[in-house]
């Protein structure tokens, strides 16, 4: 069994993957064909993402962020896992074209550094997002807040069918989520959804402004 910051390392090595794949226009769609919908209707994304999720708890979390990543398109990037500029890979004698080079692929090991889960619970979770969305989007603080709300109360089931709108709106303008904390979250929440929606809360409202008092 992975240790907490091995399982927080894998999520962020799962979301360079998937942007990885979203490079390839083709696959990019068949990944966002998965939105809102449980694993058993994605077949289309099976063939890239099975070999990494077959045997994971919370599956349909990995789903969930593969398809919201390819709604993004291939420029958006996450915080700590890609940098901002891309470069051109080095030559080689395969095709460069070959899908199954892409479903191989190894992803390169991070720094060897011991990681920091300060530094993991400092990264933006949706409850920041949100209130970034407030504070430099112009969303609505009470919209927001109830949206919130919402979303900490639903099932599962319903929270990953809800998910793909109000993401779609974020990215609309220009806010994009911390993938690998959505992704940890998500796969957390199925056993922990009150402390998952209480860390939500706390940093939607340690990010916003009081209300005035009337």
């Amino acid at each position: 069994m992975s240790t907490a910051a091995e399982h927080r390392a894998s999520c962020d090595e799962f979301v360079a993957h998937i942007h990885l794949l979203c490079a390839e226009p083709g696959i990019r769609v068949r990944l966002s064909q998965g939105r809102g919908r449980p694993v058993e209707e994605c077949a289309p994304m099976d063939r890239y993402l099975s070999r990494r999720t077959a045997h994971r708890q919370g599956r349909r979390a990995y789903y969930t962020v593969a398809s919201l990543i390819a709604m993004a398109g291939p420029q958006t990037h996450t915080p700590g896992v890609r940098t901002d500029t891309d470069t051109d890979p080095a030559p080689h004698d395969g095709p460069q074209d070959d899908p199954a080079s892409i479903l191989v692929a190894p992803i390169q090991p991070a720094p060897t550094a011991a990681p920091d889960p300060t530094a993991w619970y400092a990264r933006p979770n949706l409850g920041a997002t949100l209130a970034t969305a407030v504070r430099r989007a112009g969303h609505g603080p009470e919209r927001t807040e109830s949206l919130l709300h919402v979303l900490t109360r639903l099932s599962d089931d319903q929270l990953h069918r809800r998910l793909p709108a109000p993401v779609a709106r974020l990215m609309k303008d220009s806010i994009t989520p911390d993938w690998g904390v959505l992704l940890h979250d998500l796969v957390q929440r199925p056993y922990r959804r009150d402390q998952v929606g209480l860390r939500w809360r706390d940093a939607f409202y340690l990010a916003t402004p009081e209300p005035r008092r009337t």
